[in-house]
Protein backbone atom coordinates (compact mmCIF):
# COMPACT_ATOMS: atom_id res chain seq x y z
CA UNK A 1 0.00 0.00 0.00
CA UNK A 2 2.91 2.43 0.66
CA UNK A 3 4.44 3.21 -2.71
CA UNK A 4 7.13 5.67 -1.62
CA UNK A 5 8.23 5.69 2.00
CA UNK A 6 10.71 7.71 4.01
CA UNK A 7 14.41 6.89 4.06
CA UNK A 8 17.16 7.42 6.63
CA UNK A 9 18.65 10.91 6.53
CA UNK A 10 21.76 12.42 8.07
CA UNK A 11 21.74 16.21 8.27
CA UNK A 12 23.55 19.12 9.78
CA UNK A 13 21.61 20.75 12.64
CA UNK A 14 19.45 23.74 11.61
CA UNK A 15 18.61 22.02 8.30
CA UNK A 16 15.00 21.21 7.42
CA UNK A 17 13.95 17.81 6.09
CA UNK A 18 10.86 16.30 4.48
CA UNK A 19 10.12 12.61 4.88
CA UNK A 20 7.97 11.39 1.97
CA UNK A 21 5.10 8.96 2.37
CA UNK A 22 2.94 8.11 -0.59
CA UNK A 23 0.38 5.34 -0.42
CA UNK A 24 -2.20 3.82 -2.73
CA UNK A 25 -5.51 2.17 -2.03
CA UNK A 26 -8.57 0.93 -3.85
CA UNK A 27 -10.50 3.97 -5.15
CA UNK A 28 -13.60 2.83 -3.23
CA UNK A 29 -11.83 3.37 0.12
CA UNK A 30 -10.35 6.46 1.67
CA UNK A 31 -6.71 6.56 2.66
CA UNK A 32 -5.45 8.07 5.90
CA UNK A 33 -1.82 8.79 6.77
CA UNK A 34 -0.58 9.25 10.33
CA UNK A 35 2.98 10.18 11.34
CA UNK A 36 4.78 9.20 14.54
CA UNK A 37 8.04 10.37 16.06
CA UNK A 38 9.63 7.86 18.45
CA UNK A 39 6.24 6.09 18.80
CA UNK A 40 4.34 9.29 19.63
CA UNK A 41 1.79 10.84 17.23
CA UNK A 42 3.06 13.96 15.49
CA UNK A 43 1.05 17.08 16.30
CA UNK A 44 1.15 19.70 13.55
CA UNK A 45 2.99 22.76 14.83
CA UNK A 46 5.76 25.17 13.79
CA UNK A 47 8.42 22.45 13.98
CA UNK A 48 6.70 19.34 12.56
CA UNK A 49 3.75 19.24 10.20
CA UNK A 50 2.26 17.03 7.52
CA UNK A 51 2.34 18.68 4.10
CA UNK A 52 -0.55 18.41 1.66
CA UNK A 53 1.32 15.66 -0.24
CA UNK A 54 1.56 13.49 2.91
CA UNK A 55 5.24 14.21 3.60
CA UNK A 56 6.29 15.02 7.14
CA UNK A 57 8.27 18.26 7.30
CA UNK A 58 10.65 18.66 10.23
CA UNK A 59 11.93 22.23 10.60
CA UNK A 60 15.15 21.84 12.55
CA UNK A 61 15.89 25.48 11.70
CA UNK A 62 12.98 26.51 13.93
CA UNK A 63 14.25 25.05 17.23
CA UNK A 64 17.05 25.61 19.71
CA UNK A 65 20.32 23.76 19.25
CA UNK A 66 19.46 23.06 15.62
CA UNK A 67 17.02 20.31 16.49
CA UNK A 68 19.58 17.78 17.70
CA UNK A 69 16.95 16.53 20.17
CA UNK A 70 14.74 15.58 17.19
CA UNK A 71 17.03 12.81 15.98
CA UNK A 72 15.13 9.53 16.08
CA UNK A 73 12.69 7.32 14.23
CA UNK A 74 9.88 8.76 12.11
CA UNK A 75 7.11 6.39 11.03
CA UNK A 76 4.37 6.77 8.45
CA UNK A 77 1.25 4.66 9.05
CA UNK A 78 -1.20 4.35 6.15
CA UNK A 79 -4.64 2.80 6.53
CA UNK A 80 -7.79 2.49 4.47
CA UNK A 81 -9.92 1.04 7.27
CA UNK A 82 -9.43 -2.54 6.05
CA UNK A 83 -5.66 -2.88 6.02
CA UNK A 84 -2.64 -0.84 6.99
CA UNK A 85 1.04 -0.47 6.19
CA UNK A 86 3.98 1.28 7.82
CA UNK A 87 7.32 2.63 6.69
CA UNK A 88 9.92 4.27 8.90
CA UNK A 89 13.17 6.16 8.70
CA UNK A 90 15.76 7.40 11.15
CA UNK A 91 16.97 10.98 11.33
CA UNK A 92 20.63 11.27 12.29
CA UNK A 93 22.16 14.66 12.94
CA UNK A 94 25.82 15.58 12.89
CA UNK A 95 26.65 16.52 16.46
CA UNK A 96 23.92 14.33 17.92
CA UNK A 97 24.70 10.98 19.49
CA UNK A 98 23.47 7.93 17.57
CA UNK A 99 21.41 5.47 19.54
Amino acid sequence: MITHGPHDVQLVPYTDVAFPCTARTDPSTSLTLHWYYDDEPVANDDVMFVASNGSLVVRLSAVDHGGTHLAGIYLCHATNGYSSAEASARLYLFGAERT
